[in-house]
């Protein structure tokens, strides 16, 4: 998971990404009541500090700032559903595109919030240079993206699920 921004912006998520983050939200906070109900280890061992509760502490510490990170997610979250009306026929968050690359090859990707990219799985962000260059974009537009080199994305398909 990205690091959450100090500026706490929306999050857009798909219900399943919604799930998997809640998912993983209670695991952690289980995990945390595990971890702290049990016989913590003594912060002094001898005229030392214990090397087993300094790590004790690093990992509460670790684990108490991720479950902020998510917090601050569930909190902020916009969770992605299918555009309405004519807005069905341009690209917006949750679309699934086709598109012919200046070379010819045809790509096929789905557009989702920073949290849920993946370009190995087809998904990228509506952040990325791609993504934010087709945003509100129409079947037979042409999108030229510079990233790292000038690319034109033709688009050919736009599908949202249902």
């Amino acid at each position: 998971m990205n690091n959450v921004s100090s500026t706490h912006g929306t999050y857009y998520l798909t219900p399943e990404g919604l799930k998997k983050i809640r998912q993983e939200f209670e695991r952690l906070s289980e995990f945390k009541k595990t971890k702290t109900s049990g016989e913590v280890p003594s912060t002094w061992e001898s005229e030392e500090v214990n090397p087993e509760y300094l790590a004790f502490q690093e990992d509460i510490s670790i684990l108490e700032a991720r479950l902020a990170e998510y917090e601050i997610i569930l909190k902020n979250v916009e969770i992605i559903a299918p555009p309405v009306g004519e807005k069905r026929f341009e690209v917006h968050l949750g679309a699934r595109i086709t598109v012919e690359v200046d070379n010819g090859e045809v790509d096929e990707f789905e557009i989702v919030g920073t949290l849920e990219a993946n370009p190995s799985l087809g998904r990228i962000s509506n952040e990325s240079p791609v993504g934010a260059a087709l945003m509100n974009s129409k079947i037979g537009d042409e999108v030229a993206v510079s990233s790292p080199k000038q690319t034109i994305y033709k688009i050919k398909k736009i599908a949202y699920a249902v």
